[in-house]
This record gives C-alpha cells, sequence and structure tokens, in this order.
C-alpha cells in the first residue's frame, strides 16, 4: 500500500514517523501547524520527547538535537528549574488569572536588568505580535511612514513587515535597496511602505535614508542575521546605523527574538555593544514557553502607556508563560557567566571542528557562528565569509546540504535541512555531544560529500 509523505508517493510505508506524517495530513494540512517542519524534503520525524540534549522519535529512535526547537530552548529540552517553575505556578495559582499579576512585574525587573536602554516593556504570546506593535510605534512616535528592513531577515509574518526574504537573486532590485516584496499569498500587496536593503552594506543605507528624507520611522534588522545562515555584522557596521539613524531622526528596532539572551544575557546589543531604540524579545526568555516582549524608553512607550496606541492580546502575560520567563530570567542572572562561557566554548568546539573535518576532506564550505547560533554552509566552490544573504544564495550548495542533514538524521544527529536555518546550542549540550557530532559530521562527509 503506498502513502502520500512530503507531497511523494512512498511505497510501503513502514516508520512511525512516515503512518503517522501520513494520518495527520487527512486532518492537519500539510500534516503539521508550520510549513518549516515538514517541508517536501524533509526526512520525516515525529518527536515524542526530549530530554536535554536530545529528542526522540516514535520509534524509540534518538537524535542529538542542533534545532533547539528553532532556538527558544536555550536550557535544553525539559530544563528542571524552568519546568518546576511552571508546574509550581500551573498548581499554586493556575495559568492565565486575567488581571494584572505580581510575576509580570518580575520579569519585567529582571528584563530591564539585561538591557540598560529599556525603561518600559510589554508582553505578548509571539515574536510576530511584538513585531507588530514595535512597528506601529515607531511610526506613532515619529509621525513617518516608511520602515527599512534588509534582505534575508525575518520579522515574522504579519502583513506588517513580511516580505519575501528567501527571494531568488532575480527577484531582488539591482541598485542598493527596493520596495519589499510580499512574503506570501494573500497580502494584497502588503507589506506597503517597506523599503529592502542589502545586509552589511551601510551606504546601501544611506542611499534609502537619503532619498526618503524625513520619511522614515524606523530601521529593523536581527543584529545578527538568523534567518539567511548565521551572518555577524560587519565591523563598526552596528555602529555605523546607530549613527545613521540618529541623523536621520528614525528610530533603531533589534528584533532580537533570535540573539536576545542567546549570543549573550543582554543579547547582541551586549556582544556588540550598540544600543536600540525598540528591543523585541522572545524565544530565549521563555525557556520553550511561547512569550515575547516589546521594550523602549518611557518618552517612546507614552502612546501605549496614554491608551492612545492600542496593544492586548488574551494570553498576554500570561502567569504560566511569565512563570517560565522568571525562572529563565534568574538562571541568567544567577549563573551568566558560567552560561556563556560554557555555550561559546562548545560552540567553538562544533564550528571550528567543522571547518577542520571539511577542509581536510576538501568539502568548500564556509562555518560562521556567533556564540551557540551556528552555520554550515556547503558551498559550490571555496569562498570566503559570506556576509549577506545574495552571498548565501550565490554561493551555497543547498542540494548537497540536503543529502548531508539526511545522512546525519539517520546517524542519529539532527539539524534543520534548509541550510538557511542556523544550528542552536544549549547549555544541555556537553563537549562529549558534541565530539559525537563531529564523529558523525565526519563519516556523513566522507559517505555523502565525497562521493
Amino acid at each position: 500500500m503506498s502513502q502520500l509523505t512530503n507531497g511523494k508517493v512512498i511505497e510501503n510505508v513502514s516508520t512511525g514517523s512516515e503512518r503517522l506524517l501520513a494520518r495527520a495530513r487527512h486532518s492537519i494540512a500539510g500534516g503539521d501547524n508550520s510549513t518549516m517542519r515538514v517541508l517536501p524534503y524533509h526526512l520525516p520525524l515525529v518527536a515524542t520527547r526530549g530530554e536535554g540534549s536530545r529528542v526522540w522519535d516514535v520509534d524509540g529512535q534518538s537524535y542529538i538535537d542542533l534545532n533547539m526547537a528553532y532556538g527558544p530552548l536555550i536550557f535544553g529540552h525539559r530544563p528542571p528549574a524552568i519546568i518546576d517553575a511552571v508546574v509550581r505556578q500551573i498548581t499554586e495559582s493556575g495559568t492565565q488569572l486575567g488581571f494584572p499579576a505580581e510575576v509580570s512585574v518580575r520579569v519585567a525587573e529582571k528584563v530591564k536588568g539585561l538591557f540598560p536602554h529599556i525603561e518600559l516593556l510589554r508582553f505578548s504570546s509571539t515574536g510576530t505580535e511584538a513585531i507588530v506593535a514595535a512597528l506601529r510605534l515607531s511610526r506613532a512616535f515619529t509621525g513617518k511612514k516608511y520602515i527599512i528592513a534588509f534582505e534575508g531577515h525575518y520579522h515574522g509574518s504579519s502583513d506588517n513587515i513580511f516580505h519575501r526574504y528567501h527571494a531568488p537573486i532575480e527577484q531582488l532590485p539591482e541598485g542598493p535597496y527596493g520596495p519589499a516584496l510580499p512574503g506570501t499569498l494573500g497580502m494584497n500587496g502588503a507589506p506597503h511602505d517597506v523599503l529592502v536593503c542589502r545586509w552589511n552594506d551601510p551606504e546601501a543605507l544611506e542611499q534609502c535614508l537619503k532619498d526618503h528624507q524625513g520619511q522614515v520611522a524606523a530601521v529593523i534588522m536581527e543584529p545578527v542575521m538568523g534567518n539567511g545562515g548565521v551572518i555577524s555584522p560587519e565591523p563598526d557596521f552596528l555602529d555605523n546605523v546607530r549613527a545613521m539613524t540618529k541623523d536621520h531622526e528614525a528610530l533603531l528596532i533589534f528584533d532580537e527574538v533570535i540573539t536576545g539572551m542567546r549570543v549573550a544575557a543582554g543579547g547582541a546589543q551586549q556582544r556588540f555593544g550598540v544600543e536600540a531604540d525598540i528591543t523585541i524579545l522572545s524565544k530565549a526568555l521563555g525557556g520553550g514557553f511561547p512569550i515575547s516582549a516589546l521594550g523602549s524608553t518611557k518618552e517612546i512607550m507614552q502612546s501605549i502607556v496614554e491608551g492612545k496606541l492600542f496593544h492586548g492580546g488574551v494570553y498576554s502575560g500570561n502567569t504560566m508563560v511569565m512563570a517560565a520567563a522568571d525562572a529563565s530570567l534568574d538562571e541568567m542572572h544567577r549563573h551568566g557567566e558560567a552560561i556563556y562561557t560554557h555555550l561559546d566554548a562548545i560552540a567553538a568546539q562544533l564550528g571550528d571542528g567543522i571547518d577542520e573535518i571539511l577542509t581536510r576532506l576538501g568539502v568548500p564550505h564556509q562555518v560562521q557562528y556567533v556564540g551557540p547560533m551556528l552555520s554550515m554552509f556547503l558551498t559550490h566552490e571555496d569562498c570566503g565569509p559570506l556576509l549577506n544573504y545574495r552571498e548565501v544564495r550565490q554561493n551555497c550548495d543547498f542540494e548537497k546540504f540536503i543529502r548531508f542533514q539526511h545522512q546525519l538524521q539517520r546517524s542519529g544527529v539532527y539539524f534543520h535541512p534548509n541550510q538557511f536555518e542556523p544550528m542552536f546550542l544549549s547549555t544541555a549540550h556537553s563537549h562529549k555531544d558534541i565530539a559525537t557530532v563531529l564523529e558523525r559530521i565526519e563519516d556523513a562527509a566522507r559517505a555523502v560529500l565525497l562521493a
């Protein structure tokens, strides 16, 4: 009997993951609730549980997890401190009270301790929600209409900002910037009044700001690019952007959904020493629970304080996720130095180890990492560091990467099969885990990349 799996007919479906995905497609569009988890080139994997650095599928196969739920699991799967805090909150107080709660105040105060420019916050459930609020806030505060974003950067799926961040090269503008391309069908021409520049190109941003003098409300960016592969800002790029936004009286928004409390306790702003006007936090803040935060100065947040700019949500700041964030932040504040020393050490072990293996085997590649977020790019030929989205598109061999990922998944190591997606490490990963991963990477490289 044949089954339709990932858009292909597979004869004699045998694994539990294949059977469950085939069943899921009868009730869930595409088989899952996020397209990124069931892309056509995914090997089927339906998970049953996670613990520490590992995840198990329905057939009992364990995997060293280098995906960490796309980044939130900074402490690994089921970290005891966070789970205990959530269970205590649920059993003693409830998941959702529908009123202001003291735990929200504690979380806000602890976030402020990590991000000095933040004076006031609002909490939501997703990064998309917080970014929608940040864009509205920037327009309300400045009275201007344009938002400038960057190629390859993702800021959620709302009509406000969702541009085609993985567009083919031929669809991108020939000049240094252009209007945003709609990110999906059904957007009716949105996002409106969004301009998209090349990343790591201060001249492109300066030109865009000059061409729209006095009309730009904000520049939004991932301060470390993480949705087109891991691409660090070039030296002085963030400083240049900070200076340009001030000169043009535009706000600077750092989307630290990924980098916040991941590349440092205070995010990319701590790591690179550049402060934004508005900061968005999410993934690591909740340690695996759905939370986001929007933070800025009292002056900028005033329209929310006064109720002139609406911000709400039934689940915003619910006590269950706030308990998780409270515990996560306690870990950061109490053990931050040890946490990031370990994360940087295992990232260097993995990144440098991959580089050594692929160099020794003569496999064209580029490994780039900032703290515990890492990209292993397989390239068509040897090249230097990849500095922007276009260079990743032009130089990387996506089909080869998929074959390589499949081989590693079969050997018990999981990372996403699209090389735009970073690897994420956690405090639960040990040096022994990384050594095992490196052994299997070498075996997979010999089996697939040298064939």
